[in-house]
């Protein structure tokens, strides 16, 4: 039977008549979805990683050390989660992105002591044993702490090597073992460093969280929930870095920053100088304007972690880099420092795991 026109199109319109609620309830489900994502702090719908990189934040917020190894391999995996899935490499992003989900899940359980290691994905190999030779020794290292986040790149950087030789070839692999010899040196620079005396700390107060008023209406439940390590840290980063004309924060340095606001509310004398660096753009004006923009994000988001906004000043250094510096002395410059105003409250370490890809 021909259905004329007319009736067919009245038919169609009796019929998206009876399902248009059901259309709108859809599109609200899926709008309150996105919602709940974005206040969860997943910003990157098209980040796969976003949701345990969340997780990793949260601990690094209640206490864990940064540079418990666990954290380092844990961000290792996720970062390259992500290289793998820009690559188009789905099955190298899947299992980096399930290594990174049983770690996170291991420190659920067992915390700061959990026994982690790197395992080589079974679409990698295992290449440069004397390189794994040399993690394994770090590992045994008395100020293996110092070195952990060289390590764990270092690590990932072999595995990432073993899956380009087994891809594609030895050509293929040789940029990520080139990776992996200079996050090598650096973790033996390291250890040296760190193997000098150091100064006595006494112990700290358990940190309390601060409560005035603004910065209470602008913590998210989440955020007010958090319960603090009773072994607060005891020294400070020295900054945080900047990729190239970005005043963004890396997902590195977010976990820097809830590092500083721990020890900042296990300090109240502490006050902080934001000096915030650009040296990168033409004129000495516009780098000043990128240097207040990355000074102003960094006490913004100290503030959104519930540090008062007059311990935090913002002053910011620019000028125009010479030809002669080096791709890392540029890198070391787009940073805000963080800077003590009073006296030393607690000793001030230097800081370089958030250094941007143009950097070493």
């Amino acid at each position: 039977m021909i259905i004329p026109r007319f009736a067919f199109a009245k038919l169609l319109g009796l019929f998206l008549l009876m399902f248009a609620s059901q259309i709108v309830s859809a599109a609200d489900v899926a709008g309150a979805v996105i919602d709940r994502l974005s206040v969860a702090g997943v910003t990157r719908r098209d980040d796969p990683a976003g949701a345990l990189q969340l997780r990793l934040k949260e601990k690094i917020a209640k206490g864990l050390s940064i540079d418990a190894y666990p954290v380092a391999l844990a961000q290792a995996w996720l970062e390259y989660a992500r290289e793998s899935y820009f690559r188009k490499d789905a099955l190298a992003a899947k299992q980096a992105m399930q290594e990174a989900k049983t770690i996170i899940a291991t420190l659920d359980i067992q915390g700061p002591e959990s026994k982690v290691d790197a395992r080589v994905i079974s679409s990698s190999s295992r290449l440069r044993n004397d390189l794994w030779t040399r993690a394994a020794t770090n590992k045994q290292h008395a100020e293996f702490h110092c070195a952990t986040w060289q390590t764990a790149h270092m690590e990932i950087a072999l595995i990432a090597a073993g899956r380009a030789n087994n891809d594609m070839g030895w050509r293929a692999a040789r940029p990520f073992i080139q990776r992996a010899e200079r996050y090598a040196g650096e973790a033996d620079r390291k250890l040296v460093a760190c193997a000098a005396p150091q100064p006595q700390v006494s112990q700290m107060a358990p940190p309390v969280r601060e409560t005035t008023t603004e910065t209470t209406d602008k913590m998210t439940p989440a955020q007010a929930a958090k319960t603090i390590d009773p072994t607060p840290k005891q020294s400070l980063p020295d900054g945080v870095h900047f990729s190239r004309e970005s005043a963004e924060l890396s997902d590195v340095s977010a976990l820097v920053l809830e590092q500083v606001s721990y020890v900042m509310r296990a300090n109240p004398a502490i006050v902080l100088e934001l000096r915030g660096g650009a040296y990168e753009l033409a004129s000495v004006e516009e780098n000043g304007k990128l240097a207040l923009a990355r000074a102003q994000g960094v006490k913004e988001y100290l503030i959104d972690t519930g540090i008062g906004k007059e311990r935090l000043m913002v002053k910011p250094v620019s000028t125009v880099a010479t030809e002669s510096l080096s791709a890392l002395e540029r890198a070391k410059l787009r940073c805000v420092e963080l800077v003590q105003t009073q006296s030393e409250v607690v000793p001030v370490e230097s800081q370089d795991k958030d250094l941007s890809a143009e950097g070493p």
